[in-house]
């Protein structure tokens, strides 16, 4: 108590929380490309800090690449996608090993996942990547998750291009609280005239993902990061849309986390929506692949948005893709805007055949098939 009669609160031990840090690749790099080893060790300090006040952590952490360098040389180009999964599998070991050192000194245990995008796409392997992760934290284990760059390529496409995105499928599979980007920018920028030229400033706080927001980002990728404040931006309004309150923090100044949860005021604040979905919702919200798209009118849209129906062939314009009876379609408006997600009760190929039919009972006048494409309970609307 002090003589204000004020009493001081840490906010770090109000209230257990479960909570995400996605580290980006240019905050653990110094300018050469190697890791920042001491960097590493005050990040793991006060994640360590964190976690004595009862809160989980689970980190997702680039940095494979830039480990690799530092025990190989190439005599290539390193920006092809062949030199990247050499250094990524000779640097995921350092990596790892790194963060093992720098978390024993807090007497803390960490583990290593190494995850693509297709291994979230079938609910099965979903759930036990969640039953996996449930577990290490509840023995006191820090898991950090690495896309597995060895394995991912950008011909297949069911990478998730960068960790930013597996931070937040992560975060949503886990029920995460919070969710953290540590970036080498501040926040996000706002830039603005002035009478001494262009300045910028952090917007402090976003409610809503708009169009506005999306133009304060910068067009290109970090010097040596896959994503960029676009990317982070995006993941950062997905999150929220799942009630995730989520930040984007200054990486190099390793105690911002703690400082938000102190209830600072630090980064940019994508405030969380407050809404709660059912763990098969998660997994077709932000875990699962779609093998392809389905576009649909306006009456569609309405009957889907604003009257929670099932998704009928009738409402269909055209489709994309090839997909099979149960798997997962994305369902876009007609003006490409994604509204959801949802697991397909027919295969493209039946479904082509049903639509070429439908235009010709229209014509007839008969009735159209009443039974849903898309089951109003495996559907997922944004």
């Amino acid at each position: 108590m002090f003589p204000n009669g004020l009493l001081i609160i840490d906010c770090l031990k109000v209230k257990s929380k479960r909570i995400v840090i996605k580290i980006g690749t240019n905050v653990l790099q110094e300018q050469d490309g190697k890791l920042d080893h001491q960097l590493i060790s005050e990040l793991s300090a006060q994640i360590a800090k964190i976690r004595k006040h009862g809160h989980e952590v689970l980190v997702v952490s680039s940095g494979s690449v830039g480990a690799g360098r530092e025990l190989f040389s190439l005599n290539e180009s390193s920006n092809t996608l062949a030199s990247q999964q050499i250094l990524a599998s000779v640097g995921q070991a350092r990596l790892i090993q790194i963060y093992a050192d720098a978390f024993r000194k807090h007497q803390t245990t960490v583990a290593q996942i190494l995850l693509t995008r297709g291994d979230f796409g079938l609910r099965k392997s979903y759930l036990n990547i969640r039953n996996t992760l449930e577990n290490l934290l509840k023995y006191k284990i820090v898991p950090i998750v690495n896309e597995n760059d060895v394995v991912a390529t950008e011909e297949l496409e069911i990478n998730f291009g960068d960790n930013d995105l597996l931070a937040v499928y992560l975060a949503t599979l886990i029920g995460a609280d919070q969710l953290f980007f540590l970036t080498v920018a501040p926040g996000l920028l706002k830039q603005e005239e002035t009478s001494q030229g262009v300045s910028s400033t952090v917007v402090e706080k976003v409610q809503e993902l708009t169009d506005e927001i999306l133009k304060h980002c910068l067009p290109v990728t970090s010097a040596a990061g896959k994503g960029g404040m676009e990317s982070k931006v995006r993941a950062a309004g997905m999150a929220m849309s799942f009630g995730i309150d989520t930040y984007i923090l200054d990486g190099k100044i390793p105690a911002g986390v703690s400082a938000v949860m102190e209830g600072q005021l630090r980064g940019t604040h994508f405030v969380a929506q407050g809404r709660k979905i059912r763990s098969y919702q998660k997994w077709l919200a932000a875990g699962a692949l779609n093998k392809g798209a389905l576009i649909i009118d306006a009456g569609a849209e309405r009957a889907l948005l604003k009257n929670k129906k099932s998704l009928l062939s009738k409402g269909i314009i055209r489709m994309e893709g090839q997909f099979d009876n149960k798997d997962l379609v994305e369902i876009c408006n007609q003006d490409g805007v994604r509204l959801g997600i949802g697991r397909a009760d027919i295969s493209a190929k039946d479904l082509r055949i049903q639509l070429k039919e439908q235009k010709q009972t229209n014509l007839t006048g008969e009735r159209p098939s009443r039974k849903p494409v898309i089951h109003r309970n495996h559907l997922f609307l944004e």
